[in-house]
């Protein structure tokens, strides 16, 4: 299909930080609707993604986001499909569930703890229990919920957090999210029977 640069420009910051972390990192993009929306596949079972307001044909496409940033640079050309690499469950649309919105200042907090302890993380498995550890507990009236330092670190990182912003911590069923103004990341909740959007 012929691609629109400008239409899909937006996520071209998001897809730079993403193969920063992963050189060969995937980027989803999905029209439905008057919306487009894009998810990076980052380590460590986090994903990140945004959504923009666009009119577009509906359209549902995995590509490396390597080649899609030389393409949106004009270095390359339409990214080609890699839609059966793109193993991981999409979290829903719709149907999430706020719990708590939590100040900028908390969420840097404790990413600053968990990159001071980085250090001594020296394996895959010591990075991986880093980035599993609960640091932060959202509550309602209703609900608790454990976040682990991967989603607030992640959100940190790719700049969807803005100085003095606000992190909105919510839940569907089988997905956290912690949202903000420029993105939100999600990690599963540990019940396999939330992941089933593929």
């Amino acid at each position: 299909m012929n691609l629109s640069r400008e239409l899909l420009a937006d996520f071209a910051p998001m897809a730079e930080r993403a193969v920063s972390a992963d050189a060969g990192t995937l980027l989803r993009l999905r029209a439905h609707g008057q919306t487009v929306s894009g998810f990076v596949r980052l380590p460590y079972e986090v994903l990140a993604g945004r959504t923009i307001m666009a009119a577009s044909e509906p359209f549902d496409l995995t590509c490396s986001a390597a080649d899609f940033l030389a393409w949106q640079g004009g270095t390359g050309p339409e990214p080609a499909r890699q839609d059966v690499r793109w193993l991981t469950g999409l979290p829903p649309r719709a149907g999430w569930q706020r719990v708590e919105v939590v100040p900028d200042a908390a969420v840097r907090e404790v990413v600053r703890s968990g990159a001071a302890l980085a250090p001594s993380a020296t394996t895959r498995a010591g990075q991986e229990a880093l980035l599993d550890s609960i640091v932060l507990t959202a509550r309602s009236d209703s609900r608790t919920v454990e976040v682990p330092l991967g989603p607030l670190s992640a959100l940190v990182r790719m700049g969807f957090l803005p100085p003095d912003g606000q992190a909105a911590v919510d839940t569907a069923p089988g997905w956290i999210r912690v949202a903000a103004v420029y993105g939100s990341t999600y990690v599963s909740d540990g019940n396999p029977l939330g992941l089933l959007s593929l």
